[in-house]
């Protein structure tokens, strides 16, 4: 072999032990193991033996026969080691003078020297220009600090940190550093931007314990590397027995992570928001993830369009991105119920991009949601209730996806087995939706509890969607307050000004049970909707 040839072969080597090194690739065993394994073959000269079955046998342990048609994981994890590889070359690796790329369309790597740049000029860690590094949710948790002043009780404080990292591993969208990575900071101060960039991480999950015969207090706050902030703080108090002391870990366990992690979680939130500051043209695939919640917490015209267009940007940029499919299934769905704009064949489109979703990403809860809102749109209770169930199965304590599995359930007419699904998805995270309300009123309702339903109408909260002054219109109709019913009515015109033509069949694509959509009718008519103009 030539001797540059081998010096540079070297030089590959040498910068991808750098790259299984940080701390991104620490984190995830396999990522590592498909790297180094397509790496190492090209370097071997075997780079036209690197096809789907080849590394799905050598990395992920499938057996001869393996269909990657049928089984689609390296094309879905080659998507994650592209989006990793491209987060590590814009934060530990971004001086390299070797880089090392993974083409679309093939699983063969290639190598390139990259010339110093003169005039660069460095960002300053923690500054708003720096978020576009940590635009993914990153997260470590830190290990807790036990406070009760006895070592024998550091079992609960590390079992508290393990449990809080696996469950946080269960989200998907989540680059979650593992434990033992978090473990050196354990006892030592914490110097948020330090940290972050050491572990590669934007968010910090810290806390303390205290201890005692009778009770256990925990203290858990969530942490910004970038701006050095406290996002969030909560306390928990909870008695203590022997009997119980696991089903407490777990209880609060649930509810943090419910709360951090869930797709209208604390970090989603903010992230997403962060995300508006780009320009289309710097929209990356996971900015367009970012734009589609953001357009869920909104649900205006300007935040669906937006997403729509950065999430057909997405699957171009990343053909293999299971979620972002899903995602555009989902837009379709919403459009076909709420109207936002002119899609031709909008329900049978949703329906192309959601199985698309699951089949690159069958076990991502987001996808598989995606099928359950089209199937309930389509009014197919039956392939709905058991989309459903596999959806919740995928994680059972995830707040969203669970309230979400009720609120439809319920509209289906099957309101206890809702209403229990939705009322803990809304227990576990409190920053849930406001839309869920929207369940909670129409239960009210159909039990001609109008006062309550108004009650509840006024937590919707959405002033851009029609059902919020629709539901607060028809209660205050039942209730025979006619100036506030008025008031309500013409707010819901405004928002769908041939409402009077299209009402029934707008309500009819969410409330499957025809009596309660008369008895909605009926309310409305009270109100005056038939007399205004």
């Amino acid at each position: 072999m030539d001797s540059n040839i081998e010096i540079f072969h070297k030089a590959i080597r040498d910068y991808l032990q750098r790259i299984l090194q940080s701390s991104r690739f620490r984190g995830s065993q396999k990522q590592s193991d498909f790297l180094s394994f397509i790496v190492n073959e090209t370097l071997e000269g075997r780079a036209s033996e690197l096809k789907g079955y080849t590394i799905a046998i050598a990395v992920y342990g499938r057996k001869e026969g393996f269909d990657p048609q049928v089984d689609p994981i390296v094309r879905v994890e080659a998507g994650r080691l592209r989006r990793a590889l491209e987060h590590y070359y814009l934060t530990d690796g971004k001086d390299d003078p070797v880089q090392i790329d993974i083409p679309k369309g093939g699983y063969t790597p290639t190598f390139r020297e990259i010339k110093p740049q003169t005039d660069e000029i460095k960002s300053i860690p923690g500054k708003s220009d720096d978020y576009g590094l940590y635009n993914t949710p990153s997260i470590a948790v830190i290990p807790l600090i036990n406070q009760s002043g006895d070592p024998e009780q550091d079992y609960f404080v590390d079992g508290l940190t393990e449990e809080l990292t696996n469950e946080l591993s269960r989200y998907q969208d989540f680059q979650v550093i593992a434990s033992l990575s978090g473990m050196r900071f354990k006892g030592k101060a914490i110097n948020l931007q330090k940290i972050g960039g050491d572990l590669g991480i934007r968010f910090l999950l810290s806390g303390s314990a205290r201890s005692s015969p009778k009770s256990v207090k925990v203290g858990m706050q969530l942490l910004d590397t970038a701006t050095a902030e406290q996002i969030w703080t909560k306390s928990y108090k909870r008695k203590k027995t022997a009997t119980d002391l696991i089903d407490l870990q777990e209880d609060i366990t649930h509810s943090v992570v419910g709360i951090i992690a869930d797709q209208y979680g604390l970090i989603t939130r903010k992230l997403s928001k962060e995300s508006r500051k780009r320009a289309p043209e710097q929209v990356m695939a996971y900015d367009a993830i970012l734009r589609f919640y953001y357009y869920e917490l909104r649900l205006t015209v300007d935040a669906f369009k937006k997403a729509l267009s950065a999430l057909k940007k997405a699957i171009q940029l990343e053909p293999e991105y299971g979620l972002a499919w899903a995602m555009l299934g989902h837009m379709h769905a919403d459009n076909y119920a709420l109207g936002f704009c002119e899609i031709e064949n909008s329900l049978e489109k949703a329906l192309v991009y959601a199985n698309k979703g699951v089949s690159l990403s069958p076990e991502n809860q987001f996808a598989n949601d995606a099928l359950c809102v089209i199937y309930f749109q389509q009014g197919n209770k039956e392939a709905f209730l058991k989309q459903t169930q596999k959806t919740v199965e995928l994680n059972p304590n995830s707040p969203y996806f669970v309230g979400v599995a009720g609120w439809h359930t319920a509209l289906f007419g099957e309101w206890e087995h809702g209403l229990a699904l939705l009322k803990k998805g809304m227990q576990l995270n409190p920053y849930h939706p406001t839309w869920f309300y929207i369940v909670t009123s129409m239960d009210c309702y159909r039990r001609e509890d109008y006062e309550s339903a108004f009650a509840e109408a006024l937590k919707i909260n959405y002033p851009e969607l029609f059902w919020d002054p629709l539901m607060r219109a028809a209660a205050l109709g039942q209730m025979g307050k006619q100036p506030q019913a008025e008031m309500a009515l013409k707010e819901l015109l405004k928002l769908v000004p041939d409402f009077k033509d299209r009402g029934r069949e707008l309500i009819g694509r969410y409330v499957k049970v025809d009596s309660i959509r008369d008895k909605i009718f009926k309310g409305l008519k009270k109100a005056g909707l038939n007399k205004l103009k």
